[in-house]
């Protein structure tokens, strides 16, 4: 692997769960990003310790009969990054990405802050993002910083990417404004639990009719503190982890280019049940997405 977007691509002696599977359609990415946190610090350690929990939960996926030990992940380490410079840091974990969506894998990042996303989502060069997320992350800046973790939906939707937002019970005024006028359509979490999953995953099947690469983004918030304790910037009347996974049962097709998780902050979550949860979201993804290739 010698192509010069690999430059800042560092082994781990930790891999996901044990898995160093080359072969495998699935890629593993820390991304230990921490900079622009705003609350509760601390995500920088969890792809370590998303990967050691990992090892510890059931490879075998009862929702789709798909066995994830058999799959596998190739875990490729993670993107060495700048201590303070988050518009280096994109660049960077944009050319690792590339590099392997290009090669046709599915890249599975661990952040890191939700900044990591704007990287993420260009690098598999989507032209869609479905974002479960308890903000909207829609501010044009925050305390006159644009790539700021509170901004990375903004920064999305100003390449041209559409995006939809499930779970979303924390915003602003200004966000709110920007979403009508970008179109930008969002479900709070109140909602998805008056609609039910099936109507959610129809509306989100409804919006990407005329995608082609497609991206899903999960901020940890999303997810009820009660399930997901450990996080960044927690909030109140969130989703539960199972909605969240039958909705993505029923919208994932073959157009699916990646995903990450984010915002999980391990020095917040003494127990260690956000990482597990963290873990499991991912065995499931991946396994959903498995029961949908050719």
């Amino acid at each position: 692997m010698s192509d010069a977007r690999l430059l800042y691509l560092n082994d781990v002696s930790r891999k996901f769960a044990g898995f160093n599977k080359e072969n495998s359609p699935f890629v593993i990415l820390g991304i230990p990003m921490d900079i622009t946190s705003s609350y509760r610090p601390g995500s920088r350690f969890a792809p370590s310790a998303i990967r050691d929990a990992a090892q510890y939960i059931e490879f075998y996926s009862l929702r789709t009969g798909i066995d994830m030990g058999e799959v596998g992940f190739n875990d490729i380490g993670d993107v060495a990054l700048h201590p303070s410079n988050v518009e280096e840091n994109v660049k960077r974990i944009s050319d690792v990405v590339s590099y392997f969506s290009e090669k046709g894998k599915i890249v599975v990042s661990i952040g890191g802050e939700h900044t990591i996303t704007v990287g993420t989502a260009s690098g598999t060069s989507a032209d869609c993002v479905i974002s479960f997320d308890a903000h909207l992350d829609l501010r044009d800046d925050y305390l006159g910083y644009k790539y700021d973790h509170a901004c990375v939906m903004r920064r999305l939707s100003e390449k041209g990417i559409k995006i939809m937002e499930i779970g979303n019970r924390a915003v602003s005024k200004e966000e709110l404004e920007y979403a009508r006028k970008a179109g930008v359509p969002f479900i709070t979490s109140w909602d998805v639990e008056l609609l039910g999953y099936k109507e959610v995953a129809r509306k989100i099947i409804n919006f990407t009719e005329e995608c082609k690469r497609i991206y899903i983004t999960y901020d940890m918030d999303s997810i009820d503190p009660s399930y997901a304790p450990g996080v960044a910037t927690p909030e109140p009347e969130g989703l539960k982890p199972t909605t969240i996974l039958d909705i993505v049962k029923l919208i994932a097709d073959k157009r699916i280019v990646g995903f990450d998780i984010v915002e999980v902050s391990p020095p917040f979550d003494p127990s260690g049940i956000t990482s597990v949860l963290a873990a499991k979201i991912i065995m499931e993804t991946s396994a959903i997405i498995k029961s949908k290739l050719p």
